[in-house]
């Protein structure tokens, strides 16, 4: 039995044969997929919405993995993510350093409506402190190991600190959150975050695009 989740980022996907990067990962048994949203706001790029999610679980039966790097104005929170609550949903995550107070509440009462996990995630120079109150009350912490906003990038070391923070914190208080690492991702980066005690690994180029070989067996490590 694996012990760690695998979840790949298909933001490193070649967008014009994205049906041949999902079906290796199907192939490779990914029962995750991580999806980013980006809105050139929040951070400086933009992906995709709710269209391409659509289409992506209507061909696939993966469990989706939502992580929207954006800033939510002129409408609410729940206005905002109507459109993708859409089947095989699971998760949701949003930034810290995105929304207010008031949004974040709207957030953790969306979720738990739609029986979603809640998550929330902190970029690399936030600190775990920043967001305590909350671990109570989602299923998942996302420590961004890299700046949020693009693919293949290098791993932050400190990210390292911050997983076994949490960690620490989740076993003094019995809480039941994931942890979650993303950015980063490579032949030596995954055994740190393994080491340091993550849950869940979202991966991008190094198991997403034409360039990686032997998909499977690099799942297979990532899995441990």
């Amino acid at each position: 039995m694996a012990k760690f989740i695998v979840a790949p980022s298909i933001l490193t996907a070649n967008f014009l044969d994205l049906k041949s990067d999902l079906d290796k990962l199907k192939e490779a048994k990914i029962k995750w997929i991580h999806y980013d949203v980006m809105d050139y706001n929040f951070v400086p790029n933009l992906s995709f919405g709710p269209k391409i999610l659509t289409d992506i679980v209507n061909s696939y039966n993966f469990n989706m993995d939502l992580h929207l790097m954006v800033k939510i104005e002129n409408i609410s929170v729940k206005e905002y993510l109507k459109p993708f609550l859409v089947k095989n949903v699971k998760q949701i995550t949003v930034h810290f350093e995105a929304l207010t107070k008031k949004q974040i509440l709207e957030f953790l009462d969306f979720c738990n409506s739609n029986n979603i996990s809640a998550s929330i995630s902190i970029n690399p120079d936030t600190d775990v402190i920043k967001i305590k109150k909350y671990l109570p009350k989602i299923k998942n912490v996302l420590v961004m190991s890299v700046n949020p906003g693009f693919g293949g990038q290098s791993f932050i070391s400190n990210s390292l600190d911050k997983i076994q923070k949490l960690k620490a914190l989740k076993e003094e208080n019995n809480y039941s959150y994931l942890i979650q690492v993303d950015g980063g991702i490579n032949e030596e980066t995954y055994k740190l975050v393994q080491k340091a005690g993550v849950d869940v690994i979202v991966a991008g180029s190094y198991l997403v695009g034409s360039s990686v070989k032997n998909l499977k067996e690099r799942v297979a490590k990532l899995e441990g």
